[in-house]
């Protein structure tokens, strides 16, 4: 690794230059590499480390062919941070300047699919495991200030796992995120899909600064790549006005991968990164771009005959000459399903007892990530050099397309296009140690129709597509028999270097492409709608999924679907009916949607799957003639809920902008004009379904499952069954930090005294007598030490006081500081935030809806239980603004400016006052009085977000929020 030290310090200093010098030469690339992958570092892997990363500097994007290891470019980068941290705090010594680092912090790696499990998610764990227990890696470790048991922080946003938010805890430490385009395109844009308004500023301060977002398999998400890439280069639009403040924010970056990538241009003053002859000269690499796979193309002319061709070549290429893993491609879930079926009934798969599994998208989650077993105990995933002992079949449409290190023997698929063809062949033989073969089935999508006339256009339809289609593997080179083509990745790469100098070839690859989406331009006055996340509705946010994956022409709209055991209802003597929309937002702040639960699929099919569903239930009452049973008179069988009758609300739609619309069974029964408007109030939203309704089976829609529907209030939420107790590791085991169950008094008082690893964040009355009474309690739990909400912070494990509290957040807020290099009049702004950023808990109100101690108060933590009714709306960060500007007025050492930015943080340390913020229970002044400060609040936002950006204003948010989190953790650590 070259050293750099020469450059860094000025003359005078060549005895610290010796000995950063050798401290450095002891960081070898090669061994910390190495030690950090369990693998030496291929050729580009080193060169890319030595000529860009290690200087601070990036290519326009990587184009480096499928099974080459580009996902330890995540080991590349933390290693050139770890390198660039040990310069910069040099660099500070000597010069005493604030130094940002070339290299953000955080590491954002996007993957489009969501899949089973994805190579990125097991890569970043285990650089988290070794950088934490190799000795080779102290130094890297102590460069970075991974210090005693402080691991790297790793976060995932998607399969299974939730946002540990372990990435936000300390927005100076390095840390990795791994997600989809949907989760981190949505927390970017200040939506963030499953994340509270209050939450959202939080996120993307976070994510549009000090940020390095690598988008895997780049090509097929252009919209996106588009979207970031006007990020980046959009600082003037997006970012601070004046160049003081741009150098103190720190930058946002992109770095596309990709495999078979859509050219991107001369990149100006940037190249793209790609292989060279030095790479061909190692042995795995040559190995793996030979890989053998000799591919065949079996043309259909009748569309009957397609699905029955395709399993006919997977049975034969899995049972003849051996048992064998065959991977099977379809482009529908419809044919995928079929195919597996006719697999299953043929006697050579029962004969040689074989397996078969369905891989597709519409599944949930939950089951979804079960899958993942059985793929490994099938050997197809990861490295396996053993053959099967019997036939394995797995059937998959483009949910195992990208993202999953799927490895068969053998694949057998339908025709689609090129960039997606290119993604199958990298499943097949990705190691190169077999001999497979890949056998395209390509038949028209449609049967001919009967009409004669109609038949001669139809043929010309179908001859132009399959043409089209085939092109490019009629381009690749021929093997040792004429009908057979070289679909290994060298092929491919050769065929892709050649469309650089043969336009025809150029022509023929782009019409095999899939066209890339029209997409709308991101202009200012747009994301400062999206930012300000306190209006519910806003007339000027739309949705965002064009911005996201631009216009598809054609795409259906999607639902997502997740089952649950209790539902936001409250049982009265007058009957049972939905809670006030207050609580039902406080109930799903409380226990949001866990990705876990999640089940996306066209709008389409979840309306004839509910209407399917829904008449069967029906049906089946109609016919028993009772109630399914449900709730009762007494309170113990209360908690099992409403009993389902044909008017009982089972289902709850959640629209982005937070309004709900319950529907019944009835009315999901219901056909004609009735289907088409739930259609409507579906199409990009969440359905809440009472888990009594059931119709999932196997994690897939199936109206005829009567099973009740497993949700995380049963055993999945059990944490006896989690093996994660013992040693507290609940945050970084990716299960729920939640659970939800209704409790009698009687429980919830004997659960208020004896448990100690779960708190009580909400408790809501679902069930109360004739005088309002309250029977039965709707209650939200969290984990220890973690805080699924803003409120929830109040409470902790013992109470504190307020002046100690503000204290050890200024201190945390220093901290953060000097991490991040700040000019001492921020640091000062910063601490002056955090010392009176909770001044408003101080008000009888609060401390009475706290149930604080009142004698030696006033506190800022207690352990609750927390009154909501008492509160009556009141926010404390209100009257803490307040105060402060008392406090402001009486001190003449502050810039104005400067300290006019402390206001808004104290103000939005909650993620309000976005630009609003409620004055309601404020008792201190008149209520005229507040509304015009709430007007100076909301104008302050307006004033500062168009000097510092969104993201950027959002960042100094997010310094203060990260404080005072870090604050609540030291007390719950204490009691520990």
């Amino acid at each position: 690794m070259p050293c750099h030290c020469e450059s860094i310090f000025p003359k005078g200093f060549g005895k610290l230059a010796s000995v950063v010098r050798a401290a450095t030469m002891m960081f070898k690339f090669e061994k910390a590499f190495s030690a950090l992958t369990d693998n030496p570092p291929f050729p580009w892997q080193s060169r890319l480390f030595n000529e860009y990363l290690s200087r601070g500097e990036l290519p326009q994007a990587i184009d480096i062919p499928t099974g080459l290891g580009k996902t330890a470019i995540m080991a590349i980068w933390l290693l050139a941070r770890a390198q660039e941290e040990l310069s910069g705090r040099a660099k500070k010594w000597l010069s005493d300047e604030s130094v940002h680092p070339v290299l953000p912090r955080r590491l954002v790696y996007v993957v489009d699919r969501r899949t089973v499990v994805d190579q990125a998610t097991e890569f970043a764990d285990q650089i988290r495991q070794r950088l934490h227990s190799c000795s080779d890696l102290a130094l890297v470790r102590r460069n970075l200030g991974l210090g005693g048991d402080r691991q790297l922080p790793v976060s995932t946003l998607r399969g299974r796992h939730i946002d540990n938010r372990q990435w936000m805890a300390d927005p100076a430490a390095t840390a990795i995120i791994v997600g989809t385009v949907d989760m981190i395109g949505s927390r970017l844009l200040f939506e963030g899909y499953g994340v509270s308004r209050k939450m959202r500023p939080f996120v993307a301060g976070l994510m549009g600064c000090d940020t390095l977002v690598v988008l895997d398999e780049a090509h097929l998400v252009p919209p996106f790549e588009g979207l970031l890439r006007d990020i980046e280069d959009g600082m003037e639009e997006f970012g601070a006005r004046s160049e003081e403040q741009r150098r103190i924010l720190p930058r946002f970056q992109l770095l596309p991968l990709s495999a078979t990538g859509r050219e991107q241009g001369d990149g100006g003053a940037k190249e793209i990164f790609r292989l060279c002859s030095e790479d061909y000269c190692d042995d795995v690499i040559r190995e793996r771009l030979t890989a053998r796979k000799c591919l065949t193309i079996d043309v259909q002319n009748e569309a009957g005959d397609f699905l029955a061709q395709l399993a006919e070549s997977a049975l034969r290429l899995g049972t003849e000459g051996g048992p064998a893993r065959v991977l099977i491609y379809c482009n529908s879930r419809n044919d995928a399903a079929r195919v597996k079926s006719s697999i299953e009934k043929d006697e050579r798969f029962r004969k040689n007892n074989g397996v078969a599994e369905l891989l597709v998208g519409a599944r949930r989650v939950f089951e979804r990530e079960y899958l993942s077993e059985w793929l490994r105990d099938h050997g197809l995933l990861g490295a396996v050099d053993s053959r099967p002992e019997q036939p394995v079949f797995l059937v998959a449409t483009s949910a195992g397309e990208v993202g999953v290190d799927l490895d068969a023997d053998h694949m057998v698929c339908d025709l689609v296009s090129w960039e997606r063809m290119v993604q199958r062949l990298g499943r097949v033989n990705r190691r190169g140690k077999g001999d497979a073969r890949v056998e395209v089935v390509a038949a028209p999508r449609r049967r001919a129709p009967s009409n004669p006339k109609a038949i001669k256009e139809w043929e010309a339809r179908w001859k132009n597509e399959l043409g089209r289609l085939i092109a490019p593997l009629e381009e690749l080179r021929h093997l040792d028999i004429e009908s057979w083509r070289d679909a290994s990745p060298g092929s491919i790469l050769d065929l892709k270097q050649r469309t650089r100098r043969d336009c025809t070839l150029r022509e023929k690859i782009d019409q095999a492409t899939t066209p890339e989406p029209l997409r709308p331009a991101l202009t200012r006055p747009l994301l400062d709608a999206w930012a300000m996340t306190s209006f519910i509705e806003h007339s000027g946010r739309p949705e965002l999924g064009p911005w996201l994956r631009g216009w598809v022409e054609g795409e259906e709209p999607q639902t997502t679907v997740l089952w649950r055991r209790y539902l936001p209802m409250r049982r009265e003597e007058t009957g049972i009916r939905p809670m006030a929309s207050r609580e039902i937002e406080a109930f799903f702040e409380a226990a949001p949607p866990q990705a876990s639960e999640l089940l996306e699929t066209e709008t389409g099919q979840v309306v004839d799957w509910l209407r399917r569903r829904a008449g069967k239930l029906l049906n089946r009452l109609a016919e028993e003639n009772r109630e399914i049973p449900g709730m009762l008179d007494d309170e113990e069988a209360a908690k099992n809920g409403p009993p389902l009758e044909p008017k009982t609300q089972v289902a709850l739609i959640l629209a982005g902008d937070g309004t709900v619309q319950f529907k019944s069974l009835e009315e999901l029964a219901r056909t004609g004009r009735a289907a088409e408007e739930l259609g409507r109030d579906l199409a990009g939203r969440r359905m809440i379904l009472d888990a009594r309704v059931g119709g999932l089976r196997d994690g897939l829609l199936d109206p005829d499952c009567e099973d009740r529907t497993q949700t995380m209030e049963d055993n999945w939420g059990d944490p006896a069954k989690w093996g994660q107790i013992g040693d507290g590791s609940i945050e970084e085991s990716g299960l729920p930090i939640i659970r939800v169950r209704q409790l009698t008094n009687p429980e919830r008082d004997e659960r208020n005294s004896n448990e100690s690893r779960w708190r009580e964040t909400l408790a809501l009355a679902c069930h109360v007598n004739s005088e309002e009474e309250a029977l039965v309690w709707l209650v939200v739990e969290k984990w220890r030490g973690v805080h699924v909400d803003e409120e929830s912070r109040a409470m902790a494990s013992k109470s504190q006081r307020l002046d100690e509290h503000q204290a050890w957040v200024a201190e945390r807020a220093a901290k953060i500081a000097d991490s991040l290099g700040l000019p001492p009049e921020d640091k000062a702004m910063l601490v002056f935030a955090a010392r009176y950023h909770d001044e408003g808990k101080k008000a009888p109100r609060w401390q009475r809806a706290f149930n604080a101690l009142r004698e030696d108060g006033p506190y800022a933590k207690t352990i609750g239980p927390f009154n909501r009714h008492a509160l009556n709306g009141y926010r404390h960060e209100f009257q803490s603004v307040l105060d402060a500007e008392v406090e402001l007025r009486n001190s003449r050492d502050h810039d104005s400016t400067r300290f006019d930015l402390a206001l808004h943080l104290i103000a939005a340390h909650h993620g309000g006052a976005r630009p609003a913020i409620g004055i309601e229970g404020c008792d201190s002044i008149l209520p005229s009085v507040a509304e015009a400060k709430a007007r100076e609040i909301a104008l302050r936002f307006t004033r500062l977000q168009r000097h510092w950006g969104p993201w950027g204003l959002a960042w100094w948010e997010a310094l203060l929020r990260a404080a005072d989190q870090q604050a609540s953790r030291m007390l719950d650590a204490t009691d520990e």
